[in-house]
């Protein structure tokens, strides 16, 4: 990712408050946990800060992107004192994906936990498509990506990635107004109704965050990304080259 800093309004982008620049914070356009390097300086205040932390951002990087960071070796923010890493999500033998009494305790190292993972696809935003998606989810899709390098890894085992509905999506609202910010100033764009999304006046998320009709495909390289879709309350996918490993999900 590019490295670049833009410079301060005087005021925190999400509340408008003027403020001297000691009480503001710069702001990550993507979060520093997913190794964004994107800063607006002196962006954020302390309340806006600490909320969009404690509501969404945390949940959704020690949920939903949870095993993308520990299997992308992403960085982790360091506190006082320094943690162990958060691990992996819980793996069961075999196909475990609709059995709901399945135990899920195998033990792996990160060097033997099967080396994909997958994410949410979002259908098109509501106000994209004229279709009020409110608040909740209520078709399930996923999008797998397979990082390669499968020599060593564990196969036909069933992986339990954690999901929570919202915080996910609202992180993505933020990078996208931070980012619309960044480039086009406070007043470049219509951003009143993502800025009430943001500051919690209202929870109509999937009205501004979506995905595309059909997926899209990356270009299949050697150790790449590859990418799938399924639909499915429980959607499972195979590992190219490998027996199934399958992604139960948890509550969304």
């Amino acid at each position: 990712m590019r490295q670049h800093t833009y410079p301060s309004f005087g005021r925190c982008i999400f509340c408008r408050t003027e403020l001297p620049p000691e009480a503001l914070t710069d702001e990550h356009i993507v979060p520093l946990s997913l190794n964004g390097s994107l800063v607006i300086r002196k962006g954020t205040c302390e309340p806006c800060r600490k909320r969009s932390n404690e509501k969404y951002e945390w949940a959704a990087l020690d949920n939903d992107l949870l095993a993308p960071r520990r299997l992308l070796a992403l960085r982790r923010r360091q506190g006082k004192r320094k943690k162990a890493p958060t691990a992996l999500p819980p793996i069961a033998v075999g196909d475990a994906t609709m059995d709901r009494d399945a135990k899920f305790e195998l033990e792996l190292t990160k060097e033997q936990y099967p080396n994909s993972f997958s994410l949410i696809h979002f259908p098109p935003a509501g106000l994209l498509v004229g279709i009020d998606r409110g608040a909740d989810i209520t078709e399930l899709r996923l999008q797998t990506f397979d990082l390669g390098n499968r020599a060593g890894r564990a196969t036909n085992v069933t992986t339990r990635e954690p999901r929570i509905n919202g915080p996910f999506a609202l992180m993505l609202a933020k990078i996208a107004y931070c980012f619309a910010v960044a480039e086009l100033g406070l007043d470049g764009f219509d951003r009143d109704n993502i800025r009430d999304l943001l500051a919690g006046r209202r929870g109509d998320v999937y009205n501004f965050i979506g995905g595309v009709q059909a997926p899209e495909r990356l270009i299949p390289l050697p150790d790449h990304f590859e990418w799938a879709t399924a639909s499915s309350p429980l959607a499972r996918h195979r590992s190219p080259g490998s027996d199934s490993i399958q992604t139960d999900l948890g509550s969304v």
